[in-house]
């Protein structure tokens, strides 16, 4: 009978994946995760397994990360220490990610693409990466939505994505996309050279390419923010903009319910000299939506003085094999009850 072979580390992430793959995450979410916890448990003093919270909290702390990126390195923390101290065989006795403060985050403001761009992007890019400028500036479509489209998707009267999180929502079909989409074969609507699927990456670096070609150095996402721009600046409704930018959040909405500055540039130039509104105006009729973006983090947490040390002296350390000693209140069950054979 072969040996059995204690878990290790490695094998927590890998099972942490599997899970997401069967929780439908997107590729690129469990690429992503991947990454960041390889290089977590590469990071810490002890590994994923045996990290504390002040750790964790002093890893999130690192200078030169955007604020979002902390709170996306944050979510795939604590999903991971969720999963691992949960369930009916959990492979840690106790999740450290509890005691972490969330990031704070606010949505930064949309970089529209100039109308100019907007009207190269749609009408001049070579073969199908017009089709693209279209599908991301006249349907809000991210690079992901786009590489993963087909012709099967796409109606005269809509188109049927499935976005964040495998969120599926229904876009109204501009003409000018099904001008394009209507006598194309069924399967991608977007391809690679030799013609196979393409990668999100794919869509951004060659949609970011031609249009430097045609000089205007801006990227698919430019073009997406304007969409949902013009959307909220013609109607007004931000309940719409979410749902057509595919939004999980009307949080994430509110930065394109930012007013352009030739409206702020009127609203001003209607001020008397002295500071009181122009005959005919008035406050409210400047609408002056949002402020200024910009993000903070919630410091990380202090460890206690001696702390570190005698904590971790309570957990168990995995040897060359991956065993774990002694049977500690922290620390993972599993790996200490995995190499046990019947």
């Amino acid at each position: 009978m072969p040996e059995s072979r204690m878990a290790t580390p490695a094998d927590m992430i890998t099972a942490h994946l599997t899970w997401m793959r069967a929780g439908r995450y997107a590729d690129t979410t469990i690429d992503d995760a991947r990454k960041l916890l390889t290089r977590l448990h590469r990071e810490l003093p002890a590994g994923i397994h045996q990290a504390l919270p002040e750790e964790l909290a002093e890893w999130l702390s690192q200078r030169g990360w955007s604020s979002q990126t902390r709170a996306t390195y944050y979510k795939h923390i604590v999903r991971l220490y969720k999963w691992a101290a949960g369930g009916r065989d959990p492979w840690l006795s106790f999740d450290p990610s509890t005691e972490l403060s969330r990031p704070l985050t606010r949505p930064g403001l949309p970089r529209p693409a100039e109308a100019e761009a907007v009207r190269v992007a749609i009408h001049e890019l070579p073969g199908q990466w017009t089709l693209v400028g279209r599908l991301v500036a006249l349907a809000g479509l991210r690079p992901v939505e786009v590489a993963r489209l087909t012709r099967e998707q796409v109606t005269a009267q809509t188109i049927v994505v499935t976005g964040k999180g495998g969120k599926t929502r229904a876009i109204p079909t501009h003409q000018m996309i099904w001008d394009l989409v209507e006598p194309m074969p069924p399967g991608r609507l977007i391809v690679t050279r030799h013609g196979g699927p393409p990668t999100p990456k794919f869509v951004t670096t060659r949609g970011a390419h031609y249009l430097r070609a045609a000089e205007h150095n801006i990227t698919l996402y430019r073009l997406r923010h304007y969409f949902g721009t013009e959307i909220q600046a013609r109607f007004k409704d931000a309940r719409v903009t979410q749902e057509l930018m595919g939004h999980a959040s009307l949080n994430t909405s509110q930065g394109y319910m930012q007013v352009t500055s030739d409206r702020m540039r009127q609203a001003i130039d209607m001020l008397s000299f002295g500071g009181v509104v122009a005959t005919g105006a008035s406050p409210a009729e400047s609408e002056m939506a949002g402020g200024p973006g910009g993000s903070a983090v919630s410091p990380p947490l202090a460890a206690p003085s001696g702390r570190t040390d005698a904590a971790r002296r309570q957990r168990p350390r995995l040897g060359v094999s991956g065993r774990a000693a002694g049977d500690p209140g922290r620390g993972s069950r599993r790996l200490r009850r995995a190499g046990r054979s019947g």
